[in-house]
């Protein structure tokens, strides 16, 4: 436990005084600890969640394929037109 951290019998002060009484100094410090509104809050000190990792990037063969696709839907687009007129 860090040193300068609110103590077990220190959170439980704070939770059980009705709101806007909490003694001054331990809401000044919780108002900017982290770590001691986690464990106001939940009773402990969450761990990190696992992170995610980026998106990947589609493979280049996929991306030809969708330009590909793309350029012949346009194509075809234009030929219906050029049908009507």
């Amino acid at each position: 436990m860090a040193a300068d951290c609110l103590t077990d019998d220190q959170i439980a002060s704070l939770q059980e005084s009705p709101p806007g009484a909490a003694p001054p100094d331990l809401a000044r410090h919780l108002a900017g600890c982290e770590r001691c509104q986690s464990r106001a809050l939940f009773g402990a000190v969450r761990s990190p969640g696992k992170r995610r990792e980026p998106p990947q990037l589609p493979s280049l063969g996929r991306a030809l394929a969708l330009l590909a696709i793309v350029i012949l839907a346009i194509a075809a687009f234009f030929w219906t037109l050029a049908k009507l007129s």
